[in-house]
């Protein structure tokens, strides 16, 4: 009998575990802006060259271009020149540890229970996309994706991470002007 509860709090520790690890592969989406910026008179839109300080590679650059390419054209606007705003994105990745508590390890017999700490590392990656405006020159909106990276992932894999990315972040622009 003690043995199978064992068993059991091993089980249910193991499933929480596994939940928690898998929520980690979620992005999380944030934006920011000038809330006396009128949006509305923005149509086109182009690409601002980017810098190699901006933490991605060409090919990975490319793709994020074409995912807000894409996004921006399903919302109406036109890609021209000259643009009414300017795209601009940047990439990071850092090194994260996350401390997992669960459980309890006191009590006597079958009061006992199972306890632990689990430790995860894995990288977390960050792209910001940010609409100049391109006649005064001035950041507008800021969009924000923050997630897990994975693990060698295939290259069908990331083409849709970044699309998948992209259109949770661009999901909120243009910004509700009424929750200010």
């Amino acid at each position: 009998m003690k043995s199978t509860k064992h068993l059991l709090s091993s089980m249910i520790a193991l499933v929480v575990a596994i939940i928690i690890a898998s929520g980690c592969s979620s992005i999380s989406v944030n934006q920011d802006y000038n809330t006396s910026f009128d949006f509305s008179k923005w149509k086109t839109f182009g690409f601002i060259p980017i810098p190699e300080s901006a933490g991605i590679d060409q090919i990975n650059a490319t793709r994020v271009g074409d995912a807000i390419k894409k996004q921006l054209l399903a919302k109406g606007y036109k890609l021209e020149e000259p643009a009414d705003f300017g795209v601009a994105i940047v990439f990071s990745k850092q090194q994260v540890t996350d401390v997992q508590s669960y459980g309890y390890g006191y009590g006597y017999g079958y009061w006992g229970g199972a306890g632990g700490v689990d430790v995860t590392q894995y990288e977390q990656g960050t792209l910001l996309i940010d609409f100049i405006d391109m006649k005064d020159n001035q950041l507008e909106w800021r969009g924000s994706g923050q997630g897990a990276l994975q693990d060698n992932p295939s290259v069908e894999d990331r083409m849709a991470n970044i699309d998948t990315a992209v259109a949770q972040i661009l999901a909120q622009f243009p910004p509700n002007m009424t929750q200010k």
